[in-house]
């Protein structure tokens, strides 16, 4: 097998591409040997699909080009939207050989789609007892429409960047929040991005919930314009964010409090917006568990390189080097 000294991680949402390609250094330590972002063409994407991969194939050149990425380096590409789904469920505990066909079986009764439309891939996060002590298996559902991931499949076919695998973005951010977490803490991460909003619990180093809550209506527009158009933000498009934002937030709160009956320490808020601040100074004036931003991967942190915002990028190309 050839040796990956370096990997790229990819991703994207409806109006940017980012990406990372960390090398491995010879004291096993990893760097940034490249990284960039270019903005996607308005109209590219349409409810999460590429709707002109011609386009789509040339920022793709672009990001190659104007990044300085190594040609044909292993990409692990992470895609967020709302044809991602993602759900916490528990399966009867079965032999190891088993277990891929009872979760495939029965996950059609926590996905709100048919599975078949789906690529379904799972995580299993521990094992515990139900109410009659039975052994149970406590799995991470991730569903991904097989449409989406052969539109996707199409264009980096035509590009010059090698994707040896597709995950969650969300997830990565997710990994990337648990590798600098205190081991007992339980905190919840919210991730917005201009498709879709995210929630996560994790309790003492484990995922204990989650969601992925498409953009309603009624907030749609003003969510594209915090993204897309920052600076043409009024106060009243920027309430209407933070008002469905901490709707969801705090009816996840609620529910997940009274399920495990854990109180959670505090909120880590991330998006990548100019006005991830101004989001996150209005959402804290309403929370009644403190939310902060994230500090990742400043280890990372070059004369030429911040981390900020490419912490899921970075967490993908982990995936590469460290399997």
């Amino acid at each position: 097998m050839t040796k990956v000294n370096s990997a790229i991680g990819i991703e994207y949402n409806s109006h940017e591409i980012k990406a990372v390609e960390l090398v491995k250094k010879s004291d096993g330590s990893l760097g940034v040997l490249a990284c960039a972002t270019e903005e996607l063409p308005e109209n590219i994407m349409a409810e999460g699909m590429i709707t002109d991969t011609e386009a789509f194939s040339s920022v793709l050149d672009s990001l190659l080009s104007n990044g300085g990425f190594t040609v044909n380096a292993p990409v692990v590409l992470g895609v967020n939207n709302e044809n991602v789904i993602l759900r916490y469920a528990t399966f009867p505990k079965v032999p190891d050989d088993k277990i891929r066909s009872v979760i495939t079986m029965q996950a059609g009764d926590f996905i709100p789609v048919p599975v078949a439309e789906l690529g379904l891939d799972f995580v299993i996060i521990n094992e515990s007892m139900d109410d009659d002590d039975q052994p149970i298996l406590n799995v991470l559902l991730v569903g991904a429409r097989t449409q989406m991931l052969e539109n996707l499949t199409s264009c980096f076919n035509n590009s010059k960047f090698d994707v040896i695998d597709i995950d969650s973005s969300f997830l990565a951010w997710v990994r990337a929040t648990m590798e600098t977490a205190v081991e007992d803490e339980i905190y919840g991460f919210l991730n917005l991005t201009d498709d879709v909003l995210n929630f996560v619990v994790i309790v003492e180093g484990e995922i204990k919930m989650v969601r992925s809550i498409t953009i309603p209506d009624r907030a749609a527009l003003d969510v594209k314009k915090v993204f897309e158009n920052a600076n043409e933000v009024m106060e009243e498009d920027l309430q209407s964010v933070v008002d469905f934002m901490y709707s969801e937030l705090s009816s996840s709160i609620s529910y997940f409090q009274m399920q495990y009956g854990y109180q959670i320490n505090k909120i880590i808020f991330s998006a990548s917006t100019p006005l991830e601040p101004h989001i996150l100074e209005a959402i804290s004036e309403k929370s009644y568990v403190p939310v902060m931003l994230p500090d990742l991967y400043n280890n990372f942190m070059t004369n030429s390189f911040n981390p900020e915002g490419y912490a899921g990028c970075i967490s993908l190309a982990k995936v590469a080097l460290e399997g």
